[in-house]
């Protein structure tokens, strides 16, 4: 882990204590987030992208456009996370976006589904369907690849499973960033590696996973919680994680159950850095590095 990394996992450690005493609303967590998150955004985005509001069957979104486009019939789909209920493609993934743009040289048409508590599941994955389909409609010529973090990770996983499901249309290929999979939060990473993680508390998962799925719905559903799902049938992919995340099991263990099913699936552990640390852009050298080996493997 680079000195700049190291530095940054300081900074936002005491997040957690914070989070301990407040238990912060969605609503005040977006007002604590968004803002700085669209300056930090619009003073730190990639100059080699352009970004145009739009929506995709109905669901709002935003397709950032490298100026040097490596591949006119290769397209990004992508879904942000914030734990189904803050985050978006202008706020706090703007300069993650906008460089996963620019670095694999295609264009990336990131959905802003609807988010919890006011719109629980299955409101983001009804959202994504749609956004999806309509996507494919678009653009039926061209290779399309799935991509999400955190939430978003999990929202694409449950996405590929429900469109195998229904005999629709799956991408070509899929990456998940450090995707949150498994909504019990059962897992034992979210004990081993509480004091090690420098953002998430084993409790703010939890507080998100009420926050999103109604009372009257099993948390293991595989729709909700795709860790539970049979992978039999998915396309490529490959799963970016950090060593120093609660979530870590979140990734291992679907890489290894999908690796069971017959998927073809690689999962990267890097060692001692944290959960989506790939977002922070030209702060960290490990963010380039991270979208580096994405597109060296979109290309193998």
């Amino acid at each position: 882990m680079s000195v700049r990394a190291q530095i940054l996992s300081i900074l936002i450690r005491p997040n957690k204590f914070v989070y301990r005493f407040i238990q912060p609303s969605a609503t005040f967590i977006r007002l604590f987030v968004h803002p700085p998150s669209w300056l930090g955004g619009h003073l730190l985005r990639s100059f080699g992208t352009k970004h145009q509001k739009t929506e995709f069957g109905g669901v709002p979104g935003v397709t950032f456009t490298p100026k040097k486009i490596h591949n006119e019939n290769s397209l990004i789909v992508y879904f942000h996370g914030g734990g189904y209920s803050f985050g978006s493609s202008l706020t706090t993934h703007r300069i993650g976006l906008s460089n996963l743009a620019k670095i694999t040289g295609r264009v990336c048409h990131s959905i802003d589904y609807r988010l919890a508590p006011e719109h629980q599941y299955p409101a983001a994955l009804d959202d994504a369907v749609a956004a999806w389909k309509n996507i494919v409609e678009q653009n039926s010529k061209s290779e399309i690849i799935l991509m999400g973090d955190s939430a978003g990770g999990g929202l694409s996983l449950a996405l590929l499973l429900y469109l195998r499901d229904n005999n629709e249309i799956l991408p070509n290929r899929f990456v998940l960033f450090s995707p949150w999979t498994n909504l019990t939060c059962n897992t034992e990473t979210y004990y081993s590696k509480e004091k090690a993680d420098p953002m998430f508390t084993k409790q703010m998962p939890k507080d998100a996973a009420e926050r999103y799925v109604p009372k009257s719905i099993d948390k293991s559903n595989p729709y909700v919680s795709p860790f539970f799902g049979d992978f039999t049938g998915l396309p490529k992919g490959l799963i970016i994680a950090g060593e120093n995340e609660i979530l870590l099991d979140d990734s291992r263990i679907v890489g290894e159950n999908a690796k069971k099913d017959g998927v073809e699936i690689e999962v990267q552990i890097w060692p001692k850095i944290f959960h989506d640390w790939w977002l922070f852009g030209p702060l960290l050298p490990e963010s380039k590095k991270c979208l580096l080996e994405v597109q060296k493997w979109i290309q193998s």
